[in-house]
């Protein structure tokens, strides 16, 4: 599935005001912006002390099914809030999918 058809996936999914993405030469090589609403920093913000193993339990489950990509490359994710309601995510586009519904479900 391409990028735009996952974001729009998962926007539809949680409600997300808009997403957006772009990708670079920096590794990991997506940055994908989520803008949220209230109940979505709430959710955020009940997993923030879990991110490190939220990322890591992400990682080891993609790695089994996508050998392309090392487990060091998928544990360089990181996550950082910006502007008003902006959620930033550099990850690598094979996990971006199940580390927003591990984030938000």
């Amino acid at each position: 599935m391409d990028l735009n058809q996952q974001l729009k996936d998962l926007c539809q999914k949680y409600s997300f005001e808009s997403t957006h993405f772009k990708t670079d030469e920096l590794s990991p090589n997506l940055e994908v912006c989520l803008e949220l609403r209230e109940d979505h920093i709430d959710t955020f913000i009940e997993k923030a002390g879990q991110l490190n193993s939220i990322v890591e339990s992400c990682a080891n489950m993609i790695s089994i099914f996508d050998t392309s990509v090392s487990k060091e490359l998928l544990m360089q994710t990181t996550l950082r809030c910006g502007e008003k309601n902006k959620l930033y995510i550099r990850t690598t586009p094979s996990m971006l999918k199940l580390l927003v519904e591990t984030l938000f479900d």
